[in-house]
Parts: C-alpha cells; structure tokens; sequence
C-alpha cells in the first residue's frame, strides 16, 4: 500500500512540475470568461435615398467601450470603428451612395471593453432619390 501511494506521490510531482516539489498549490487553468450583452441600435433612416445619409445610434454599450459598426451591402462590408461616450452611446453615419436599391443593409454592431462584449443589429434598404 504504501508502494503505490509513494507511486501516486512522485505521479503528480511529475505532472506538476516544480510547483509539487516545493509543496504549494497549482491551481486549475482557467478560460477567460466572456460576458455576453444586448446593446440597441436604431437607424436615423430606415428607408434613406440613393446618395443620402443615415446614422446608426447605439445605445446599452459599456462607458467608453469599442465600437465596431459593419453595413453588409450586396459586394461589400461597409466597417466602421468609434468610441462609446462615458454613458455608453455612439454613433456611425453611412454615405448611401448608389447601394442597391431595394435591397436589405445588414447592420452588425460589436462593441467591447474588457472581457465584455455587446452585440446588437437592425438594417436599412435604400431607395430611389
């Protein structure tokens, strides 16, 4: 008995490392853990015409929390990057320039700080001027 508990002993000092020599404590690796969150976003124009604009607001964001907007149009992805106020609010304002007209804006919303992130999205469909 006291052979494989001798056994088990020089086992684990072998996997641990230093650490088992010396007598402290390893303890277990730990994954960063990512808060997810919901943020808003409106668009100050759903419907906006050809050669126009249109401001995407957002909102529910961390203070001063990094903002990452994308516009997925038909053969692009329109990235746009800013800063959250200290009461977590920003906005992007998108050239509508000649985008497809009818045809759906995806709008994705990421914003970070720290290990927390917040996501949120809405769209626009251009029109004729």
């Amino acid at each position: 008995m006291r052979s494989r508990r001798l056994t088990a002993l020089a086992l684990a000092a072998a996997l641990l490392g230093p650490a088992a020599a010396v007598g402290t404590t390893v303890a277990p690796a730990s994954a960063a853990t990512t808060v997810r969150s919901h943020c808003t976003v409106t668009m100050s124009s759903t419907r906006p015409q050809q050669y126009s604009s249109t401001t995407a607001r957002i909102s529910h964001v961390g203070a001063k929390a990094k903002v990452t907007v994308k516009a997925k149009y038909k053969t692009t992805t329109n990235t746009k990057k800013t800063t959250a106020s200290s009461a977590g609010k920003a906005s992007v304002t998108y050239r509508i320039s000649g985008a497809t007209v009818g045809r759906r804006v995806p709008v994705t919303v990421t914003a970070t700080k720290g290990s927390h992130t917040w996501t949120c999205s809405t769209s626009f469909v251009p029109r004729h001027r």
